[in-house]
């Protein structure tokens, strides 16, 4: 395992392109800034044309990334944020970005240390199990990494993904929390609520 740092001291490092090892609620994350992206994926093995997640310390800070913040995505973030669910949104500039707010301490005090989102994806090569906890991370993943944040483990259970872009409800990956049936119910109501009213 790569040397331990406080949070301030990872988001220093972040800054400079660094790859750094945080626990969420959920797994283990390889957390970068856009600096340290294609390090993330070469750590990962992942392709560069699938998509990584934005962490951010508020769903302000997450609304400000999208081009546009459907209702049922305000609705979403007021039950779940902080949390394990990642919304897919239309991106300011074309295209979609999918962003979390999560809630571990460990990696809530690097966020607000850093000052901004943060790119992250579980700490395992693709194919793999998540880990859960620091401990569980692959040795080839914890030696490839440049440092680690402490902090506890989580649930094991990577988030519920939802799909609002392009006007879509779309669940991309279910939870305990929030299957498809929750999700369907959740948009309904949201209709009837919100009858003409546009996006907020």
């Amino acid at each position: 395992m790569r040397k331990s740092v406080s949070p301030p001291e990872a988001a220093g490092s972040l800054r400079d392109g660094k790859v750094v090892l945080v626990p969420t609620e959920t797994v283990v994350g390889l957390v970068a800034a856009e600096s340290g992206l294609a390090r993330v994926r070469e750590i990962k093995g992942r392709d560069a044309d699938k998509p990584i997640a934005l962490l951010c310390a508020s769903s302000e800070e997450a609304f400000a990334l999208a081009a546009s913040v459907p209702p049922l995505a305000c609705k979403l973030a007021s039950l779940y944020w902080p949390g394990p669910l990642t919304l897919v949104l239309d991106r300011v500039g074309g295209g979609t970005v999918g962003v979390r707010v999560p809630t571990n301490s460990a990696v809530r005090e690097v966020l607000e240390a850093y000052g901004g989102p943060l790119f992250a994806t579980s700490a395992n090569r693709s194919g793999e199990a998540a880990p859960k906890g620091l401990e569980e991370v692959a040795p080839e993943v914890s030696g490839a990494v440049d440092l680690v944040v402490e902090g506890e483990p989580g649930s094991g259970e990577a988030s519920a993904v939802v799909d609002l872009s392009e006007g879509r409800v779309r669940l991309l990956r279910a939870t305990e929390e929030l299957a498809g049936e929750r999700l369907a119910r959740l948009a309904r109501d949201r209709d009837r609520s919100s009858g003409a009213s546009g996006d907020v």
